[in-house]
């Protein structure tokens, strides 16, 4: 019994962690300079919240007293992101040399870039998470000891988010991407304390309050990311965060609220729970389908910056994954990828 309740709590959150990716491939599909229409609100919604959600998913499955953790988190993060920018730097180049006979960046940027020296991870700029995610896990886990003295935690979380906003004022981005461990090591607790204290579960004996939370959080994200965004999107790679700091934390966080209690309604096995499974392969690799997908329509006549476009290009990239990952998942050989 106890078993089948685990693969339960796993199924809502590889669905949730594809809800993710999605949201994730469809942000990295609009074409910045079109985003003025209906493409552009879609843009402002998810980027006002997709990526802090992440970071709550990974507050929710920390585990302190994993055997191994240092390792592990080698092997499930800086690994994969030491693989794929290989591969990244290696494409990207060969790319830019055939199309216009140089390298996409010079040397010593590339360099920097490869190991997230100067701000900046690259063409593959998905990858950043990776490396973010892995230093907020490493002090989680001196953060985590801390646990019989809340109100230090509590206090350290809150100057956290304190030293975000100066660093953001700065609108520079740092090295490893800090701004960002600061900005987000909230989002990565309030996953932790979710789980710690049960907060779903006593949501779920509570209908009327989960009712009218999902509502209240959908309607206080809408109304924010209209107000958010300002003149450009939020960006918490490029270290923007809309016209108001203060303002995105709530939206981030209403947005978190609203896609785990409508995913904790459909816990249940898809076709799209294996993204959630291969949450990391996909981050890593998306750019390529969609830059793919790109090239073949300019070629068959078909590119556009419009909505339509965009609508067959998402489902285009989603059943190529769909597809790659059945047939790869057939063939049982796992061993490359195991640790994505």
């Amino acid at each position: 019994m106890g078993k089948i309740k685990m693969q339960e709590r796993m199924i809502w959150l590889d669905n949730l962690k594809a809800y993710g990716i999605i949201l994730v491939i469809i942000g990295h599909s609009i074409v910045i300079t079109a985003a003025n229409d209906s493409t552009g609100m879609l843009m402002k919604l998810i980027y006002s919240f997709h990526m802090p959600l992440f970071f709550f998913i990974s507050g929710y499955l920390f585990r302190p007293n994993q055997e191994n953790y240092f390792y592990k988190k080698w092997k499930v993060l800086l690994l994969p992101y030491l693989i794929f920018q290989i591969i990244s730097v290696v494409f990207i180049n060969v790319f830019y040399y055939i199309k216009m006979g140089g390298l996409e960046r010079d040397p010593l940027n590339t360099l920097l870039s490869i190991f997230y020296i100067n701000g900046s991870v690259g063409w593959n700029s998905p990858l950043w998470f990776l490396i973010v995610l892995l230093i907020i896990e490493l002090v989680f886990v001196g953060f985590n000891k801390l646990e019989n003295k809340r109100w230090l935690q509590f206090t350290l979380v809150i100057a956290s988010c304190i030293i975000g906003w100066g660093l953001s004022e700065t609108g520079i981005k740092y090295p490893f991407g800090i701004h960002i461990v600061f900005c987000c090591f909230c989002f990565y607790y309030l996953g932790n304390i979710t789980k710690k204290y049960d907060l779903l579960g006593w949501l779920e004996t509570n209908e009327n309050l989960r009712t009218l939370l999902f509502f209240i959080s959908g309607i206080v994200l809408v109304i924010n990311m209209i107000w958010l965004n300002g003149s450009k999107f939020i960006s918490v790679y490029d270290n923007y965060y809309g016209t108001n700091y203060f303002l995105f934390l709530l939206s981030a966080t209403s947005g978190i609220l609203f896609s785990v209690l409508l995913i904790k309604q459909y816990n249940k096995m898809c076709s799209l729970t294996i993204f959630g499974k291969k949450a990391i392969l996909l981050l890593g690799t998306q750019y390529f389908l969609l830059l793919g997908f790109d090239k073949v329509g300019q070629v068959v006549g078909i590119y556009s910056e419009g909505t339509f476009y965009l609508i067959i290009k998402v489902v285009s990239v989603i059943v190529s994954y769909l597809v790659l990952l059945s047939l790869w998942s057939k063939r049982g050989n796992k061993r490359l990828f195991r640790f994505m």
